[in-house]
Parts: structure tokens; sequence; C-alpha cells
């Protein structure tokens, strides 16, 4: 018997972790995505950009397709037309065999935690019956909001990933004072605009961290010329990285020459060389794949929404109807009442932390 098993280089873009593209503002993050979706798959609808909080970056880009999340998790207002970010997860997740997106690009990292994280305030003064100001006194402190924070990013991309779309993440940029371990030197990298703890998270587990900036030549203190290009492997004042040996150190603000770069990065890490067929049917055999873990992250968020939501207040009361009543059910009831704890992830009566949709149909069945 074997154990583990042997990893097999992938060729499609949706088969890895997210891609981060931090660059200044007004640079064209945006507009690049914009590009990218119509060069890596042919048609603005197969790519979705999620505008996080007050970005709104995406108004004079003339089709491309856009969904607006100024909060976490709220149904959809008709008066706004807006909703929550997971609720546009959950609609991906249930109904991408319609959409058919191929990429999700999460518009900028920075605003998408500045709603997540005024989420974690809310559940720590909904659990802890305290308000809280910062992110460090959430869940009374001990970093236990910021580990919630992360914790509610993590579960939503990768919901996102297993949905089968390829994952991106804009970020703004500014140039930090860094130490250098070995010789104690400070010296100066340009890098993301967030605290390093909380980038870590998605920098550590990103695909490629890719930065644009200016490349100019500047005489006299004039700028004779700049071009913008995209650094794909760091300097010592550029903090980008990828997990492919062969990229390319940078490249012009250009989606077809980014993915150039990864397909050639991609077969550089593969033992044999293959041709164009071949990885057409590699392609498809990770379709395949992608298509299992979407149906499955499909019918995980059929039952979280069939369990509801959590009414502590309601409960307490339909459980104590349940108590009053279930002595004098009949065995066939009662069999049925277990049917329906274990449907809705109900371990006993003790606790009102439970599907209050659960309690609702056992009490509906004691009646």
């Amino acid at each position: 018997m074997a154990i583990g098993f042997r990893n097999k280089v992938k060729v499609d873009l949706r088969s890895y972790p997210p891609y981060i593209l931090l660059a200044p503002k007004k640079f064209g993050k945006t507009t690049f995505w914009y590009n990218l979706v119509k060069e890596a798959w042919g048609d603005d609808e197969r790519g979705l950009l999620i505008s996080c909080g007050q970005e709104e970056g995406y108004h004079s880009l003339d089709g491309l397709q856009v969904e607006v999340a100024k909060t976490w998790n709220d149904d959809f207002d008709e008066e706004t037309g807006l909703r929550g970010f997971v609720q546009i997860v959950d609609d991906i997740v249930e109904n991408n065999s319609e959409y058919q997106l191929k990429g999700v690009c999460i518009d900028t990292l920075d605003t998408f935690i500045d709603i997540a994280t005024k989420e974690v305030l809310r559940l720590s003064k909904k659990e802890t019956g305290t308000p809280c100001k910062s992110l460090n006194d959430a869940f009374k402190g001990y970093g236990r909001g910021k580990a919630r924070l992360l914790s509610i990013c993590n579960e939503q991309i990768e919901r996102l990933r297993n949905a089968g779309v390829a994952v991106f993440y804009l970020c703004h940029i500014k140039s930090k004072e860094k130490t250098d371990l070995k010789s104690g030197e400070v010296y100066e990298v340009i890098t993301n605009n967030l605290t390093e703890d909380i980038f870590n998270n998605f920098g550590d587990s990103a695909q490629m961290v890719m930065v644009g900036t200016y490349d100019r030549t500047i005489t006299d203190k004039k700028i004779e010329n700049e071009e913008r290009v995209v650094y794909l492997r760091g300097t010592s004042d550029i903090d980008a990285g990828g997990r492919f040996s062969n990229l390319p150190e940078k490249i012009h603000l250009d989606p077809k020459e980014f993915l150039e770069a990864f397909e050639e990065a991609v077969k550089a890490e593969m033992k044999e060389s293959i041709n164009n067929k071949e990885m057409k049917e590699m392609i498809d055999e990770e379709n395949t794949v992608r298509e299992k873990k979407a149906q499955i992250e499909k019918r995980k968020t059929a039952n979280a929404k069939k369990i509801g939501k959590i009414d502590e207040g309601k409960n307490g009361n339909l459980i104590s109807i349940i108590k009053s009543k279930f002595p004098d059910a009949s065995d066939k009831t009662k069999a049925k009442i277990k049917e329906i704890m274990a449907e809705y992830d109900i371990p006993n009566f003790k606790t009102t932390e439970v599907s209050t949709n659960g309690l609702e149909e056992i009490v509906s069945l004691l009646q």
C-alpha cells in the first residue's frame, strides 16, 4: 500500500490557489481584470468582479460583470439592489452551472477586510453581549477577533474555489520598512498596505503575488519615460513572488503576457513536455474534478440554508414545548423527531444554539 499521492502539475488557471495583484491607486488593477476575463475565457460573462465596501473602481469599464458587496452578510435589499458578500458566494455556489463563471475578482483585498471586520465586531457583540470598537477588543481580546476575521474570510474564499472559479484579489500598496534577518539592517520594500499578520494569511496561501509599479527613467529629477509593469518575482525592494520557478521577473501590464507567462511556467514544472492536445486533455480532467467539488459545495450550501438562522430567544420557547410534549408522543413520532434532529444537526434539547427551522418542524410534528 502506498502512502499519500503523487502530485500532478495542473495546467488550468482555475486549478491553483488565489492570485494577488498589488498596485498603486489608479494604476489599472480593475482594468487588468476586465481585460483578463476576455483574454482568458473569451467572454465578459465568464468573470465577476465583487466590489467590496467603498471601492467602486468599475464604473468606466463597459460590459464588466459586477456585484457590489457593501456588507458581509445581508439578504438581498430590493430598495438598494444589494446583498452581502456571503449571499453572493451562496449564489455562485448554487447556480454556477447556469452562470458558467470561470473567475471571480475581489476588489480590493483591503476593503474586503473592512467589511469582514465590521462583521466580526457585530458577531462579537451578539455572542458576548458587549460592544467593541476594534478587532483587538473583539471576543474579549487575546487575538480572538483577528482569528475570527481570518476564519470567516478563508471560509468564503474556499467556497469560491470549491465552486470551480479562479480567485483574484486586487490590493493597494505602500512602501514599508523591513529588517534584514541576517544583518539587522533596515531597508524599504514596495508591498501590501495591510498589517503583515493579516496579509500573510492571504499572501502565504496565494499561488502568485504580483506587484504592479512604474518603471521610470529619471534624469535631473525629470521623468523622461515610464511604463506600467507587473513584477512576478521579487527583488530586493519589490515584495512579489510565486510558486512557479520559471516565471519572468516582470511583464507589462498586459493580461496576454500574464497568461503566456503562466502557461510557460506550468510547462517548465512538468517532467515531460506536452503538446496542445495533451494540455486540453489535462484541462478536461481538471474540469471533471472541479465539477465534483462544486457539487459537494452546492449540497453543503443547500444543507446550511435548510438549517437556517439560529434564533436563541425563540428556540428557548420551542424547546420548552418539545420537552413538555415529547414524553407523550408515539414511538413513530419519536422516530421521526430523531430523523429531523439528525437532518438539522440538533444534538439534544439542552442548548438553544441549534436550528430554529428544525425545532419548528419538531413542534409542528408534536401538535
